[in-house]
């Protein structure tokens, strides 16, 4: 049985009278794995990331994240450990660059948290060399960099504080398209190295390849909890939550042979399928 990294009890969160962010939801984010949080804007998936990490407390129910409580009653200075606990990219992080260098940004993290210079140099150099950035790249300014490196760099300033639990919000938005592969990979990579995920974002294509399960928020109510087979498996479920499922589901749907077993949820499980089919011989085309 996978250990829960963070759970949800009873949560609501109100902006202020009547104005529910977050009504009753009660679930867990699975330790070790990568979780996609999807639903439309205003869902609620910004304000639930929020509540995970701290940065608000609930109105009502709990935030369980590795074991330490947030309530509608912890005092900022509970917080402290949590912030060692959980690092969030935002959604274009690298608006939030500021340093002369790119070492120095990402040293900003650790020693924020009260690491030593020589320290914070330690996890800033084994973060960015972590995410491929060569050092050659450490005294340059990060604002000279291409998108996807600054990208790269925003990151690398919250895996040098060493979390537990890694949110993203939308992290490939704005990237060209090979950013956006690069950023994949490096998400890919984090995952296989047991790093707990849990990544906002509207492209199913990317709950498809990368998320172990899958939370869908709607209207602040948590409306579906399982792995990506079982979401894009239940059509009805998508049309209900106006949720596009990816283009090889689609595509697999309109094709006049039965489907191999399991649903292909990307292209390239749709190829290999496909493949499997012509060369049995039993395509109807």
């Amino acid at each position: 049985m996978v250990e829960p990294a963070v759970e949800y009890a009873g949560l609501g969160f109100a902006y202020g009278a009547d104005r529910w962010a977050l009504r009753e939801l009660s679930t867990t984010i699975p330790a070790g794995q990568l979780t996609a949080l999807i639903g439309h804007t205003g869902s609620g998936k910004s304000t639930l990331m929020e509540l995970t990490d701290g940065l608000l407390l609930p109105t009502s129910g709990t935030v369980t994240v590795f074991g330490q409580q947030i309530t509608a009653a912890t005092k900022k200075k509970e917080l402290a450990p949590l912030r060692k606990k959980v690092g969030f990219v935002f959604q274009f992080p690298e608006h939030q660059l500021f340093a002369d260098s790119v070492l120095a940004d990402v040293m900003f993290g650790p020693q924020n948290l009260g690491a030593n210079p020589t320290s914070a140099k330690e996890a800033a150099t084994a973060a960015l060399t972590r995410l491929g950035l060569p050092a050659a790249l450490f005294d340059r300014s990060p604002f000279e960099l291409s998108g996807g490196q600054q990208r790269r760099v925003a990151l690398a300033g919250v895996l040098a504080m060493n979390p537990q639990l890694l949110i993203l919000d939308e992290p490939t938005a704005g990237l060209d398209p090979t950013g956006q592969a690069e950023l994949l990979s490096l998400i890919t990579e984090l995952k296989a190295q047991g790093l707990t995920i849990i990544m906002i974002t509207h492209q199913m294509e990317q709950v498809a390849r990368l998320a172990d399960t899958v939370r869908v928020l709607d209207g602040g109510q948590l409306v579906f909890a399982g792995t990506p087979a079982d979401l894009f498996a239940q059509p009805d479920l998508l049309a209900a939550h106006h949720l596009t499922p990816p283009a090889a589901v689609t595509f697999a749907k309109q094709l006049d042979w039965a489907a191999a077993d399991p649903q292909p949820l990307t292209a390239a499980t749709l190829a290999a399928q496909l493949a499997k089919q012509l060369k049995g011989g039993t395509g109807n085309g």
